[in-house]
Formats: structure tokens, sequence, C-alpha cells
């Protein structure tokens, strides 16, 4: 891939501001702190946040390879081992679902990613049907089971990922926006709509997809139809703000619309493949939406900072400050570069 593209000279200018401003090197561990001066905790580290930097980072060596960032993805790897003294868990399964997808695109420690495959599939609620948010919890999510899904369909447990796909469009769909809820907790509903869902159950579904891609006929096929649907979905949501992502701040929820520009550039290229007229069309569509936030924030980046809400200028204050909105925004920027492996539209 050429690195001297303009997607890609953006993505390596993300990944600079992140890791100057974050990134912390001791000896041969790195991790980075969640926040700059002005930021309450500024030095904390946070787990879930890290799954995405090591993500991330795979993404870039993909896109990019450069023997100086693999050094710092084993440090950074080596990081999280030293801060879940080697237990590379937590109580809460969608952060560890998140991490394993980072360990599976990083191939790093696949003996953790093994483990969390296992902690997923056992913790499996059989009378629901689906993952539960946490250890004890009642609460049954999308942010657990979409990336619980795809841990477990990587790792060789295609009918438990299927099966927890099929709970999320029985129980979560909104039946007239035909997004994806957030989760459902004692019987009662939780209506929020948010990107990262929308974007993690693509992945998935396209994950199950796989074998259909190619072959209309093939039993999978749901999956191609329910993955086309969900990019459609995200379409029309965006559609009265000229296609830009709905904003969540800073927090967890600065990593929220990035996650969905990853996996919307998944969809570009996938639905992209063989000769269905239809599935050319959403493949185009899901690479203009992720260009479109991708122009947005940079067009709105300052001073090497990004926005948390596209629709404005970046801010050295508030929560532009926080590590998961520039890593959001990298996330993003380093989705658009791979847009280049997809058709061309």
């Amino acid at each position: 891939m050429d690195a001297d593209t303009p997607a890609q000279q953006r993505a390596a200018a993300a990944e600079r501001a992140v890791l100057d401003r974050y990134l912390h090197r001791y000896g041969p561990v790195a991790w980075a702190h969640a926040a700059v001066a002005g930021r309450e905790n500024p030095r904390m580290w946070h787990y879930w946040w890290h799954a995405h930097l090591l993500h991330v980072l795979a993404d870039a060596e993909t896109h990019r390879p450069d023997a100086r960032r693999r050094r710092l993805i084993r440090r950074v790897a080596r990081g999280v081992t030293l801060r879940t003294i080697g237990r590379w868990t937590t109580p809460f399964y969608d952060d560890i679902a998140w991490m394993g997808l980072a360990l599976a695109q990083s191939g790093r420690h696949p003996r953790a990613l093994r483990k969390i495959a296992r902690i997923l599939a056992d913790a499996v609620d059989p009378s629901v049907g689906a993952l539960p948010w946490s250890v004890g919890s009642e609460l049954y999510n999308a942010p657990a089971n979409a990336p619980g899904g795809m841990v477990l369909a990587l790792t060789g447990r295609r009918a438990e990922a299927a099966g927890l796909a099929a709970w999320m469009a029985s129980v979560l769909d909104e039946p007239t926006t035909h997004l994806v809820r957030d989760g459902i907790e004692h019987g009662v509903t939780r209506s929020e709509l948010w990107t990262y869902n929308q974007g993690a159950v693509i992945g998935l579904e396209l994950m199950l997809a796989e074998p259909a891609l190619a072959d209309p006929t093939h039993a999978a096929r749901a999956h191609v139809e329910r993955a086309r649907a969900l990019v459609r979905a995200v379409e029309r949501w965006c559609a009265g703000d000229d296609g830009l992502f709905p904003a969540a701040g800073g927090g967890d929820g600065g990593l929220f619309a990035g996650i969905l520009a990853r996996y919307l550039t998944q969809a570009a290229r996938d639905l992209a493949t063989g000769t269905d007229a239809e599935g050319h069309d959403v493949a185009r569509t899901a690479r203009r939406l992720v260009e479109r936030n991708a122009d947005a924030l940079w067009a709105g980046r300052r001073n090497g900072l990004f926005a948390a809400d596209p629709r404005r200028p970046a801010r050295a204050e508030g929560d532009d400050l926080d590590l998961s909105v520039q890593l959001g925004a990298w996330i993003t920027l380093e989705a658009a570069a791979g847009l280049e492996r997809a058709i061309t539209s």
C-alpha cells in the first residue's frame, strides 16, 4: 500500500499525535495516559482504551509497515501484561472481547486470546442466549455480544457466534429504524442508539457472512443481508446531518464513532466482492460515510488535536483532551486509509 497517499498521510499524522501526547515508555514496556493535563485523572490507565490502542496500532502496521511500530506494539502488549498482572482480563465481558479482537489483529499473545475466547464462551447464559455485560450482571447488551461474537467466530466457535448475532437481531433491533439498541436488563430494553453498537454488529455479521460473499446460495447469505441492512440503516440515521456520525463526547464515548468507521470500511471491502449490484451499492455507501467523517475530522483538526464532534473545530480543553477522543479520530482516519484496499467506486 502506498504510504504517501493523502489518506495515509492523515492517518500517520493522527498516529503521531496520539503517540507524542499520550504514550509513555518505561524501558521494555509502554502504555498511554488517559488524558493530557486539564482533565481529571490524566495519568489513569484504561484497559478498554488500551485494547483499541493496540488494535489501531496493528491497523497502522497493516497500512504502513514499520519496524519501530512493531517494536512499539510489543511494548504496549507487555504493558497490558504488566498492568493486568499477566491475566489479560477484567470482570467485564465487553472489555475483554475488545482486547481479544486487538490481540487477533496484532498477532500478539495467542494464549491470551484463547483464554479470552474460553471465558466468553463459558459466560453465555443459556437461559437468555446471550452474554451478560459483566460477571454477575443482569444487563445483556450489544457492547458485549457483538465483539464477543467476533472473538468466538475468530476462534472457531461460529455456531456460538451466530447464536449471539441471532439474539441481538431478535431482541435489540429497533423495529422502526432497524438500528441496534443498547441492551436489555430485567426485561426492560435500553433504547439508546450508539454508533459503536452498529459498527460491531456489522463486523460480526460480516465475519459470519464470509462463506456467502461470493456464493449467493450459501446458507450464510442471511448474514450478508443483515450487514447490508445495517449499513443502510446507518445511512438513514446520519442523512439529516450530511452523513456525520452522532457524537458521544469524551470518555468511552470518544471511541464510539471510530469503531463504526472501522467496520464500515470492512463492509466497503467485503460487500464489493462478486457481481451483485446491490452489494456494490451498499459498499459505496459505507465508503462515503467513512470518508465524510474522516474529512470532517481532518478539517476540524487544530494543533494536532481532533474534535470529539466532527461538526466543530478541536479545542485544547474539555473532551478533546481525552485519549479516547484522539484514538477514535485516529481509528476513523486509519479506516479511511484502509479504504484504498477496497474497490474504487
